[in-house]
């Protein structure tokens, strides 16, 4: 493959070389010339737009990575911490022993001994 793309390369520029040598023998030949500048003018147009889809795609990548991802991880570090709390207030309660008190649930049982212990108490 490579080298092919090296005598593809060295036949454009042999050829390139054989006609500037056959241009200054017979001074100018105005097809050779014609066909240069256009081929320059399409090389520069070629080349300005590579800078050009570099510099676009260096500035998106740009606020992808300074504007978008900080703002998304602070996001999900928001939460990752809710959620982390809510599971260690859940597994303290669990291991304490306590309950989250509900109008229409249970009470937890130390509560409960407590209510008992005070009417108790408030009978003798």
């Amino acid at each position: 493959m490579t080298i092919t793309f090296f005598l593809i390369s060295m036949f454009v520029l042999c050829s390139l070389v054989a006609s500037k040598v056959f241009e200054i023998k017979v001074k100018r030949i105005n097809f050779l010339v014609n066909f240069f500048i256009k081929g320059d003018k399409k090389i520069h147009e070629l080349i300005d737009q590579l800078f050009f889809k570099y510099n676009r795609y260096k500035k998106i990548l740009n606020i992808f990575i300074f504007d978008f991802l900080p703002s998304y991880l602070y996001e999900l570090l928001g939460r990752i911490k809710d959620y982390v709390a809510k599971k260690y207030y859940k597994a303290g309660d669990s291991i304490r022993g306590r309950r989250i008190l509900k109008t229409n649930g249970s009470v937890s049982s130390f509560l409960e001994q407590l209510s008992e212990d005070k009417t108790v108490e408030k009978k003798l």
